[in-house]
């Protein structure tokens, strides 16, 4: 209630006003649909089905809002022909996975835009289509204007140790493996594919947004592994750098754990200068104080739960911020440099999540999501900002 005092002649006058207090957002009036099985779907191609993973957002040269993203047929979308192990076959048909889905080069990376700051995003269209499964991930741009997109390529073979013959000169005899497209027109054409080197044996991936530095770096974490049993070859972090806009790249250092994988790293720049990575399955943490050659494990950002598709961001007066799938989607918050973490604070309670995302120009946090990990599904956006205490969000309507 505010009460104004208004003169009228020689009389003073109270007026009351009764200001009804707004009502919070709720996450399904505040997230918007970008793409789905049944909402601007990409135009058909043979291998097209109803799923998508999200990746990252980043701001183009003319304001639009670009989100890149996968699409296939499922969690991986397999290039027929394809050859999986029998006892890999019949389980994933057990659990409703189309093994026998005809799908010539497999799914595709796509790109789709805003140009009303995420309420509404155009048709999804290529961005390229590697003749194996792809997925566009990555997202960063660079300070001379050239986008570069990070893909995940899945060979068409699964649960064997080794390549089978047929397959073995596909991505250098890799299960899956890791290329960088650049462009230099906004995301509207795209050039050829560059490898990034694993250090690996059997495969090496990523589902992290690119971290982009001061003076133009660009580093790149992934994870690796040089064999199929996990018991006997732990999962690994890899950080790559790239000096030139994504034209070439190097190994700087690699992430590791005695007895634990390093998987799904992401990482961030700490306003102390530090870089800081965190690891599903626990939400492990570590530090590097070079850039990303050498790391030291210290303590975790979770006591209890399943971590994945850790996204991080960090705010101007230090607040590291990481959207992630902990059953759902969730946010954890540090005021401290990573020290410690609000418990984990229910973003989509609805949604699986695997996020990507961008810190906007205001400091509120753009994230894209999606709604299950299979088929169908969707992809979605929703704007946030952390709170003035930093231990909490407000939901927020994108476009504006």
């Amino acid at each position: 209630m505010i009460v104004h005092t208004r003169l009228l002649g020689c009389f003073a006058v109270l007026i009351t006003v009764q200001l009804q207090a707004q009502t919070p957002l709720s996450i399904k009036d505040a997230r918007v649909i970008v793409t789905a099985h049944d909402f601007n779907r990409c135009d058909s191609f043979p291998g097209v089905g109803d799923f998508g993973w999200p990746g990252n957002i980043q701001r183009a040269s003319n304001g639009d809002l670009l989100l890149v993203h996968s699409w296939g047929y499922w969690h991986a979308s397999f290039a027929s022909p394809r050859l999986l192990e029998k006892e890999t076959y019949r389980r994933y048909k057990a659990i409703g996975w189309p093994v026998d889905f005809n799908a010539p080069t497999g799914g595709r990376a796509l790109i789709t835009r805003s140009s009303d700051n995420g309420n509404t995003w155009s048709k999804p269209a290529v961005v390229n289509d590697y003749y194996l499964d792809d997925g566009a991930y990555g997202l960063v741009k660079c300070p001379d204007g050239t986008l570069c997109c990070f893909v995940n390529v899945q060979a068409s073979w699964y649960g064997f140790d080794e390549p089978p013959i047929d397959f073995k000169k596909d991505i250098n005899g890799l299960n899956s493996s890791q290329y960088v497209i650049r462009s230099s027109d906004d995301g509207k054409t795209w050039g050829k594919p560059i490898f990034i080197e694993s250090p690996g044996s059997f495969y090496q991936r990523s589902h992290a947004q690119p971290l982009l530095l001061k003076g133009g770096t660009i580093l790149w974490p992934t994870y690796a592994t040089n064999g199929r049993n996990e018991e006997d070859h732990k999962l690994f972090g890899a950080i790559h750098r790239s000096d030139d806009s994504g034209k070439t790249w190097k190994l700087v250092g690699t992430v590791t754990r005695d007895g634990e994988h390093v998987d799904e790293p992401a990482i961030a720049m700490m306003k102390d200068g530090r870089l800081i990575l965190v690891t599903r399955p626990d939400g492990a943490l570590f530090y590097s104080d070079d850039l990303g050659k050498s790391w030291t494990q210290e303590g975790k950002m979770i006591t209890e739960g399943y971590f994945k598709a850790p996204w991080f961001t960090v705010l101007n007066d230090g607040t590291v911020v990481c959207v992630a799938t902990i059953s759902t989607l969730k946010i954890l918050i540090s005021r401290d440099n990573g020290a410690t973490w609000t418990e984990p604070i229910e973003l989509d309670p609805s949604c699986y999540g695997y996020p990507g995302g961008m810190k906007m120009e205001d400091e509120s946090i753009i994230v894209s999501y999606v709604e299950r990990g299979q088929a169908p599904s969707r992809i979605y956006t929703a704007r946030f900002r952390i709170n003035s205490q930093r231990d909490g969000i407000e939901l927020l309507n994108l476009g504006k």
